[in-house]
């Protein structure tokens, strides 16, 4: 105890003489300025005029901003989500996107072999493109039909959430809508 006292004075001390009783001092702190954001990420929806032909039932809506175009597409149960999204480069590869899709309904990532065997390779009017129906069955009973568009300088992705149940109905008119797709000069 007694040789608490004398830091106890020290620090009272201390205290009393740093302050100034009778002026106060103002200081301005200029504001941050916003860190800018990295867009290199997000698709650029003015330097895309992407076309297709949707069937009649696909409602087109609002999406986030990363989507070129967003559909509610009807079936038995609900409604399926399906997205048109576009991003630089290769877009971390095709096993990336594909296990990343696995992973959202339930399934476990696979080894490239297995996405080989698993893709459709397919030709529309932007050419070749990488074709995935994914399928989970037990717990989440969902799926996703997916396309991949390895174009120049960018990757185009159009992806279909649905039921697993509504699968054949939806898959009918997927294919042909990717098919579709193409650039306006």
């Amino acid at each position: 105890m007694q040789n608490i006292k004398p830091y106890l004075l020290l620090a009272s001390l201390i205290l009393v003489l740093s302050c100034e009783q009778d002026t106060i001092r103002v200081y301005k702190i200029p504001k941050p300025k916003p860190t800018l954001v990295n867009t290199e990420l997000e698709p650029e929806k003015s330097s895309f005029n992407l076309i297709w032909n949707k069937p009649e039932s696909w409602q087109e809506v609002q999406g986030h901003s990363m989507r070129l175009a967003s559909f509610k597409i009807p079936h038995e149960g609900g409604y399926a989500d399906l997205s048109v999204t576009s991003f630089p480069g290769k877009s971390g590869g095709i096993a990336a996107n594909v296990n990343r899709w696995l992973g959202q309904i339930g399934l476990e990532p696979m080894d490239s072999l297995g996405i080989n065997k698993i893709q459709k390779n397919r030709i529309g009017k932007l050419g070749n493109y990488k074709y995935f129906k994914l399928i989970n069955y037990d717990k989440e009973r969902s799926a996703i039909l997916a396309s991949i568009f390895e174009l120049q300088g960018h990757t185009l992705f159009i992806k279909c959430s649905l039921p697993f149940n509504s699968l054949e109905q939806i898959e009918s008119d997927f294919i042909p809508f990717c098919g579709t797709l193409f650039f306006k000069n």
